[in-house]
């Protein structure tokens, strides 16, 4: 009897364990999006922009000339912008400068002010215009 108990106690701690578990997260589907960025009303010269889905990996898109293109996930997206400019000297390379954030908190990281629903079918062009201020 205290066999059977073991083994069915152990049989059941399995299946919580599996079923219970949150399933393995891959790529969540994607299509395309493009759009505008611009910081007080001129387009970003360069920069990134990342869409993503909580649990999901995201995607990072270049900006060129305030324009970006790519590929994001389907559903509501968790928006951030990225302008970079030169920091002090990189403790890797001193001979080079490291790249230092200058978007303000609000428009990236998980406080992110800025989000868009990405639909599986249809036209996905979202317009950013973020303050430096």
């Amino acid at each position: 009897m205290y066999r059977c108990c073991v083994a069915f106690c152990f049989v059941l701690a399995i299946a919580w364990n599996f079923g219970c578990s949150p399933a393995p997260k891959g790529a969540a589907p994607s299509t395309s999006v493009k759009g505008t960025v611009k910081i007080d009303g001129k387009p970003i010269p360069t920069g990134e922009i990342h869409f993503g889905l909580t649990g999901f990996p995201g995607s990072t898109m270049q900006i060129t000339d305030g324009a970006y293109s790519g590929q994001a996930p389907v559903g509501k997206n968790h928006v951030e912008v990225f302008i970079y400019k030169d920091g002090p000297p990189s403790t890797t390379d001193p001979t080079k400068p490291s790249k230092v954030v200058a978007t303000l908190p609000k428009y990236w990281g998980p406080t992110s002010t800025l989000d868009a629903t990405v639909n599986a079918t249809g036209t996905n062009e979202f317009n950013f215009d973020i303050t430096s201020k």
